[in-house]
């Protein structure tokens, strides 16, 4: 059985496809088994005919025919291996919409997994830093009196600009309503006990959080890139006792420290407001402060400004030692310890809260 052969010219380029492409359209119509495509008298052409050849060959995929070419010179045998014509004429696959499974699966995992990660980061830092004495394995002070500048000292003149005017927003806004029953004076237990039982210790955190936290992500993260980590490993340095603890203990002192900062600050915003606007002399507003403030409530926020900290610092450290996809999950990594390390610190406010309620 014979079938339909199409003999192209000497010369196949843009000027000259168009009549090629024609011809295997009219073949086309009339439905071939198969269908020859001679290229054998081709002695010059360019991409464009080239290209037109692809187009035909597409046409007949799409019309079941099953195209040949003959006559292929070596020069066109490289041209279509360059540019893999098997992948040109393949129609594209239409992507496969994943089930409503597969989607929650593939958002929750990696929640989950990163959840573990820093649920194993905390049990680890925990051994190592209670039972690491025992084995005579010390924390390294000197790396953490580094972190400890990097993490305090480098945060404390935003922590105190913003504990100011948060001082003083809060002492306006109560001014706003109390000044209406004459109780100006109560513009202190206002912005003492909001301050030191919650806003302290979450703004601290937060703030922590963008900072060093990010920065633990980031340089753990950029020191797995690089194989930093592994070269340590292979010198018999730990990456737990010599990186990891020492960043987790200086972010919950630096987060104690600038809690404390932070509530002093914020309480002289208030006072400077409550002097200059409310007429309250600043003696009477320090009384009705020890009045309002328990040790209590110091230590609490103490214990939660620590907490803080510490769980900003492991989300940071646990997200940067789990870097995969080079400088990509460098920067996915930083991102999502601030994101994690902020809700964090809410879900362990939320579990100071309810103990407290529990136990008063």
């Amino acid at each position: 059985m014979s079938h339909p052969t199409i003999t192209a010219a000497a010369t196949l380029d843009r000027t000259t496809v168009g009549r090629l492409v024609a011809d295997i359209d009219r073949e086309l119509r009339t439905k071939p088994a198969r269908l020859y495509v001679d290229l054998g008298a081709v002695d010059s052409f360019d991409s464009a005919g080239l290209g037109g050849v692809v187009a035909g060959m597409r046409a007949a995929r799409a019309a079941g025919v099953e195209l040949k070419l003959r006559g292929l010179s070596q020069p066109m045998l490289d041209f279509f291996s360059l540019v893999s014509v098997q992948r040109l004429v393949k129609p594209d696959e239409v992507a496969k919409r994943p089930d409503p499974v597969t989607r929650l699966g593939a958002f929750v995992e990696p929640m989950v997994d990163g959840a573990l990660t820093v649920a194993r980061t905390t049990w680890d830092v925990l051994q190592e830093l209670l039972l690491g004495p025992v084995r005579r394995r010390w924390l390294r002070l000197d790396r953490t009196a580094i972190e400890v500048d990097h993490c305090a000292a480098g945060a404390l003149p935003i922590i105190a600009l913003i504990a100011f005017l948060l001082g003083l927003i809060l002492a306006m806004q109560a001014y706003v309503q109390l000044r209406v029953w004459g109780a100006e004076i109560y513009i202190a237990d206002m912005v003492g006990v909001s301050v030191m039982a919650e806003i302290g210790p979450l703004m601290t955190a937060i703030v922590l959080a963008a900072r060093s936290g990010s920065r633990n992500a980031a340089q753990l993260g950029a020191m797995v890139v690089s194989e930093e980590i592994a070269a340590l490993e292979q010198m018999g340095i730990r990456p737990l006792g010599f990186l990891v603890a020492p960043k987790v203990v200086a972010c919950g002192f630096a987060a104690l420290s600038l809690g404390v900062v932070f509530d002093v600050v914020a309480m002289c915003g208030g006072a400077l407001f409550a002097w200059a606007v409310a007429g309250i002399e600043l003696d009477a507003f320090a009384e009705q402060l020890r009045t309002a403030l328990h040790m209590s409530d110091f230590v609490v926020a103490l214990a939660k400004a620590a907490t803080f900290g510490a769980a900003v610092g492991i989300v940071g450290c646990a997200l940067g030692l789990r870097v995969q996809d080079g400088s990509e999950g460098v920067g996915r990594a930083t991102t999502n310890a601030v994101v994690l390390g902020i809700f964090l610190i809410i879900v362990v406010d939320a579990a100071f809260v309810t103990c407290q309620r529990m136990l008063v």
